[in-house]
């Protein structure tokens, strides 16, 4: 039995180093692939890339687009698609699942943005207001291509923490700017002598603080 047993096991061991002569073709590899799907042999979830050369699961899909998202911060969908290979219209439908699923991500116009990354682009705002003393949001918006109304939601929740500055009116102040504005306004009033127009005071501040 013994003298069987390792005769076998010789002859598994030289199957092992035998190359078939057989060979498939990518059309025969896809055209198997396709028959086993159908016969619920192989995960219908199986996703063919835009190659024609491979295949990646939803499972892969959803671990590289989420790796990618953690990487980048900020990703279009397009991108996404383009870096993993895949057809456009499964990578909209793991975003969508991606971002439900995860507090710290939204899905905007295309794209996905982290926490993370608004956190960068806040401290990247302040370090701006700190040498500026004040910035348009209209400004802001137009610099990061999102709405006025994004990076006001993005801001407000971050206002006194990495961003030392107030909002008011699409305006975005450091505390020293708006104390320079009043001391301006009560300089102003205490300098007219005479019944005076508002509109000439604040055209004389405004003059002032195009000079600052």
């Amino acid at each position: 039995m013994d003298s069987e047993l390792l005769e076998l096991q010789k002859q598994f061991e030289a199957a092992q180093h035998v190359k078939s002569s057989v060979r498939l073709s990518e059309r025969n590899v896809v055209e198997l692939v396709n028959k086993l799907q159908q016969l619920d042999l192989l995960d219908s979830d199986l996703l063919h890339t835009v190659s024609g050369k491979e295949y990646i699961t939803q499972d892969k899909l959803r671990t590289e687009m989420e790796a990618e998202i953690g990487r980048l911060g900020r990703v279009s969908l397009i991108e996404l698609a383009d870096i993993i290979g895949v057809d456009l219209y499964h990578i909209e439908r793991q975003a969508e699942k991606i971002v439900a699923n995860d507090a710290e991500l939204m899905l905007v116009q295309g794209e996905i943005l982290s926490f993370r990354y608004w956190d960068s682009v806040a401290e990247e705002i302040n370090e701006r207001l700190q040498e500026s003393s004040h910035i348009s949001l209209a400004e802001l918006a137009g610099q990061f291509q999102v709405s006025s109304e994004l990076i006001t939601s993005i801001l407000e929740p971050r206002l006194g923490t990495i961003v030392q500055g107030k909002l008011e009116g699409g305006q975005l102040y450091t505390p020293s700017h708006v104390a320079r504005i009043r001391a301006m306004i009560r300089g102003a009033v205490r300098g007219t002598m005479v019944p005076t127009n508002l509109s000439s005071v604040w055209s004389s501040i405004h003059h002032l603080l195009q000079q600052t």
